[in-house]
C-alpha cells in the first residue's frame, strides 16, 4: 500500500477582494463623517469668534461716541442736522480682520412732554421733537461699496453683508431744548395691508439746499421716521424715496408735468410745523400672461401693454380731461410660445391692451387683474382679429347662491339681441339663461340664471351670438351654498 501524504495548509490567511472593498468603503464613510463634523465645528468656532470680535468692535465704537460732544453726534448722511463728520459706513480692521461698521443716529421724541404729532392725550404738541439721540452701531461682514450717502443702501442690499452684531443706546444733551425756525418731517412706511415696514431704506433730498444735500437712514421697528430741525422750504423741494431689498419702492413726485398734479407730491417744510407723509412698499410679485386666440391656441409675438391701476396713479389731471399716469406701464411680447413672464412687479390691479387690429374677447381672471404682494399670479388673455367676435369684459355679479334665481349683467361688446348665455361645468348639465335682453348698443346683456340645486364651484360663462361666434369666460362664475 502506498503511504498517505499529509495535506499541506497555508498558515497565512487574508481578505478576499470583496471584503477589502467593503472595509475600505466603511473606513471612507466614517472618515468623511468625521471630517464633516470637524469642518462643521471649525465653521461654528470661526463664526463665534467673528461675532465676538464684532461685539468687541461695536462696544469700542459706542464708547467713543458716548465720549464725544453731544452736538458732534451726527453722521454725514443721517437724520441729525446739521450733518457731522461721522461716517455712516466705515470699513474697519480689528485684530487682523476687516468689518463694516454702520452708524445710525436719530433724534428721539420722548412722550413725556408730548410728541410732534400732538396725539398723546393730555399732552401738548411738542414742536421740539429732539429730546435725545438714539445711537445704533451695526457690524457686518465686509463687502465692496462706493463711498457716499448711497453706501448705506448698497451695503444693506448686499446679501453677503451679514449682520454680526447690533447695539443701541440713548445719549442726552446737558442743555435744554431751544426753539428755532426749522420744521419736522414725520414719515410712515407701510405695506399693502397697512402694516408698518421696519428697517426700510429712506432717502431725503432737497435741491434747493444744494445738489449734494441728502439724508439716508432707515425706519424704526414701527415703520416710522421722524426728522426734526429741517430747514424751512416753501417751494415743495423736499423729495422722499423708500426701498427695501426684494420689496417694491415708493417716492414722492415733483410737480413738473403740465396739466397734471402728483398724487403724492414733493413737499414743503414749514417753521414750527410737522409735515406728515406716508409711503407704501411690499414684497415684489410675479405675473405670467398666456395669450391665446378664440380656439385656445397660443398667439406668438403679440405686443401686450400692461398698466397699473388708477388707485396707484402717480399723476392725475385735476380737470379729468387727460388719462391718469400709472405708476407702472410697460409693453411685452408674447414670444414664440404666447407667454409673457413679468418678474419683480409691484402689487396692484393690472389692465392689458393689445395693438390695433386685435381685440380682447376675455381675460381670466377679469380685468383689472389683481396681483397681490409676494404672489405668483397667472392670467389668460384671449384675443381675436375678428372685430365682430363677442367680447366679455365684466360680469356682475359673478357669483350666486344655489338656492336662488340670480339676475346677471354681462358687459363687453358685440352682444346683440338673440345671444345665448349659459353656465358650463364638467360633469354637470348646462344652466341656460332666461329673459336675455341686449342693451346699450350691444355692449350689455341682462339675463337670469336659475341656480336652484346646482353644483357649487366655478363655472365657465359662455356667450354665443346668433351667427354662432362664441366666447368662453373661463371660471367666470362661482356658485356657493346658502
Amino acid at each position: 500500500m502506498g503511504e498517505c501524504l499529509p495535506i499541506s495548509k497555508n498558515p497565512q490567511k487574508g481578505f478576499t477582494l470583496i471584503e477589502t472593498l467593503i472595509a475600505t468603503a466603511v473606513i471612507a464613510i466614517a472618515g468623511a463623517a468625521i471630517l464633516s463634523t470637524i469642518v462643521s465645528i471649525l465653521k461654528v468656532t470661526l463664526v463665534s469668534q467673528d461675532i465676538v470680535r464684532a461685539q468687541n468692535l461695536a462696544n469700542e465704537k459706542m464708547e467713543v461716541l458716548k465720549n464725544m460732544p453731544y452736538d458732534e453726534l451726527s453722521t454725514q448722511c443721517g437724520t441729525v442736522l446739521p450733518h457731522g463728520g461721522l461716517l455712516d459706513v466705515a470699513q474697519v480692521n480689528s485684530g487682523g480682520y476687516s468689518y463694516l461698521v454702520l452708524t445710525y443716529i436719530n433724534f428721539v421724541d420722548d412722550p413725556f412732554d408730548g410728541n410732534a404729532s400732538g396725539t398723546i392725550p393730555g399732552k401738548p404738541q411738542d414742536f421740539y421733537a429732539f429730546d435725545y439721540k438714539k445711537v445704533t452701531i451695526e457690524v457686518r461682514q465686509p463687502v465692496s461699496f462706493t463711498a457716499g450717502c448711497s453706501a448705506i443702501t448698497q451695503v444693506r442690499g448686499n446679501s453677503n453683508a451679514k449682520v454680526l452684531t447690533s447695539i443701541s443706546t440713548n445719549i442726552s444733551a446737558n442743555a435744554a431744548e431751544t426753539s428755532d425756525d426749522t420744521g419736522i418731517l414725520f414719515l410712515q412706511v407701510i405695506d399693502s395691508n397697512g402694516d408698518p415696514v421696519p428697517n426700510a431704506n429712506v432717502t431725503l433730498t432737497n435741491v434747493n439746499l444744494g445738489p449734494t444735500w441728502e439724508i439716508v437712514t432707515i425706519t424704526d421697528v414701527n415703520g416710522d421716521l421722524q426728522i426734526p430741525l429741517l430747514p424751512e422750504d416753501t417751494n415743495n423741494s423736499y423729495h422722499l424715496e423708500v426701498s427695501l431689498p426684494e420689496y417694491s419702492s415708493d417716492q414722492t413726485y415733483p410737480d413738473n408735468i403740465p396739466g397734471y398734479n402728483p398724487t403724492n407730491g414733493d413737499f414743503n417744510i414749514l417753521a414750527q410745523q410737522v409735515a406728515d407723509k406716508t409711503l407704501k412698499i411690499d414684497l415684489l410679485a410675479n405675473l405670467q400672461i398666456t395669450v391665446v386666440n378664440e380656439s385656445g391656441a397660443p398667439v406668438p409675438d403679440l405686443e401686450v401693454a400692461v398698466a397699473g391701476s388708477e388707485e396707484k396713479a402717480i399723476y392725475k389731471d385735476p380737470d379729468e380731461i387727460n388719462p391718469y399716469i400709472p405708476k407702472y406701464s410697460d409693453t411685452f411680447s408674447s414670444g414664440s410660445g404666447g407667454v409673457i413672464s413679468i418678474a419683480d412687479l409691484e402689487w396692484d390691479n393690472y389692465s392689458f391692451s393689445v395693438p390695433d387690429g386685435y381685440y380682447i374677447i376675455s381675460t381670466n381672471p377679469y380685468q383689472n387683474v389683481s396681483v397681490p404682494a409676494g404672489s405668483s399670479t397667472a392670467a389668460t388673455l384671449k384675443v381675436t382679429t375678428d372685430s365682430s367676435w363677442p367680447q366679455i369684459s365684466q360680469v356682475a355679479p359673478n357669483s350666486g347662491l344655489n338656492n336662488l334665481v340670480v339676475s346677471v349683467e354681462v358687459l363687453g361688446a358685440n352682444l346683440p339681441v338673440g345671444s345665448i348665455l349659459k353656465l358650463v361645468k364638467s360633469g354637470q348639465s348646462d344652466i341656460i339663461a332666461t329673459d336675455v335682453v341686449s342693451s346699450d348698443s350691444d355692449t350689455k346683456l341682462s339675463c337670469n340664471f336659475d341656480l336652484t340645486g346646482v353644483a357649487t364651484g366655478t363655472w365657465d360663462l359662455v356667450v354665443t351670438k346668433p351667427d354662432g361666434k362664441s366666447t368662453t369666460q373661463t371660471a367666470g362664475f362661482t356658485i356657493t351654498g346658502p
